[in-house]
């Protein structure tokens, strides 16, 4: 639930307020560990505030991030706090929304629905938060009604469920693709060898989570490869957070599929993969971004994780191109100790959207209220606008120009009407305990 421990303000900034960096973050690339096996850190650093400098004494703006600090999936909010907080500390630094500071406040949702409805009304009845970076697919749905109700302009740069396909665009956008891309991404490159490298599958099994977060992909998945040509041999939908899987696995093996696709947690995919290994299921696999870790492949057995497949965004080439991506990982580092992580670039194009919708507001005279900041969402998305990459680009920007066109490390912003963006996907295999890409499937062929 939301309670004063679990709800921290950061105040992110220099001179104003200093704050401690996370901890325990730690990771091999921003496509890389999902899970560090610590959460205190990301569910609330100790803070220090300090007033007495006098610079921006107005009133701070709250901005809510309302993701999973405690729980299964704290790892998410480790991932993602750290560099909103980065974001919010450049914010600040270049004088903030018209000399006001911005103020971070978590809410916690603990991975539940309901901790999650309790957290986000605590941000937008008792915080006032102009925006709300969050929250992941688990819990969208049962605050969704609530953001619109309230207007509150929310970005999320983890929630993927085909949920929000044909729902958002008002007040609620996201900087990552929707798990209805990702399903039809999984489905082309099994059907094609030049895709996978290993054969042009002809049938396949299914095994998903009984979570929305994990059910999102089902659809998609097995519509695109029949679709595509494909046999579904069996679909299983297995009851999450089991002390083992064997009977599931079992199911599996009696249909002798070719391949496997898993759609679920890091900690049930290593349980099913143990499974596998002692029911000597010689098949391969096919996961998603939770397993397309290293934490994933050091966990499950070697014996029946190598040359499996995985799923991730693409990088962004005309980013990579430019050094971007690299100074963004440069960036990281020095500001946290560890290298980004899965979602830290989604996180940094969704606080660079927020953080300038909240500029172009302020510079109209209007006033900081999450009405007008999500009013404003789209005038720095536009793609006829001027083209900036950053938040400090874009705030020096706004003086001279109506709208502005957003292009960040995940690729151009260009949010459909329903607040969706669109994203080329990497094709991932295992070999000898690491991930390599093995081929880009660009958004054009999904």
């Amino acid at each position: 639930m939301y309670s004063m421990i679990q709800r921290r303000k950061f105040v992110a900034g220099t001179g104003a307020a200093t704050v401690a960096a996370l901890a325990g973050c730690s990771g091999s690339s921003d496509t890389g560990d999902g899970s560090s096996g610590e959460n205190t850190a990301a569910g609330g650093a100790e803070t220090t505030t300090n007033e007495s400098d006098g610079e921006m004494t107005a009133e701070a703006i709250p901005v809510g991030v309302l993701l999973p600090f405690s729980g299964e999936y704290a790892w998410v909010g480790e991932n993602v706090l750290p560099v909103v907080r980065m974001l919010a500390q450049e914010i600040n630094e270049q004088g903030g929304i018209n000399d006001r500071q911005i103020t971070l406040v978590q809410g916690d949702t603990e991975g539940s629905p309901s901790a999650s409805l309790s957290a986000a009304k605590k941000l937008i009845t008792v915080e006032n938060v102009a925006g709300i970076i969050g929250p992941t697919s688990i819990t969208m749905s049962a605050v969704f009604d609530l953001f619109q109700t309230n207007e509150v302009p929310v970005v999320t740069p983890t929630a993927g469920t085909t949920s929000l396909d044909d729902r958002g665009g008002e007040y609620v956008f996201r900087t990552v693709p929707s798990d209805a891309l990702g399903g039809r991404a999984i489905a082309r490159a099994l059907r094609n060898e030049r895709y996978n490298n290993i054969a042009s599958y002809s049938d396949m099994a299914l095994m998903v989570g009984n979570k929305e977060v994990f059910q999102s992909f089902k659809t998609p998945i097995k519509s695109s490869f029949a679709e595509f040509g494909g046999t579904i041999t069996e679909t299983i939908n297995f009851k999450t957070g089991k002390a083992s899987y064997e009977s599931e696995m079992q199911t599996v093996m009696n249909t002798d599929p070719a391949v496997t696709v898993l759609v679920g947690s890091k900690d049930d995919s290593i349980k099913i993969m143990r499974a596998a290994f002692q029911a000597g299921y010689e098949g391969n696999w096919y996961v998603t971004q939770d397993q397309t870790t290293e934490v994933f492949l050091t966990e499950a057995p070697e014996e029946v994780t190598n040359n499996i497949l995985g799923l991730q965004s693409a990088t962004y080439q005309a980013a990579e191109e430019k050094g971007r991506i690299e100074r963004f990982k440069q960036r990281v580092q020095e500001f946290t100790g560890s290298e980004p992580r899965l979602f830290a670039r989604n996180a940094y194009d969704a606080m660079n959207v927020l953080g300038l919708a909240m500029k172009v507001t302020a510079a109209a005279d209007n006033k900081i209220t999450s009405t007008n900041v999500a009013d404003n969402i789209r005038t720095v998305t536009d793609p006829s606008g001027a083209v900036v990459t950053d938040y400090t680009q874009g705030a020096s920007t706004i003086d001279d120009q109506s709208t502005l066109d957003y292009r960040g490390l995940i690729g151009p912003i260009n949010f459909d009407e329903h607040g969706d963006v669109s994203s080329p996907f990497a094709i991932m295999q295992s070999k000898d305990g690491s991930w390599a890409e093995t081929a880009v499937i660009p958004a054009s062929e999904l």
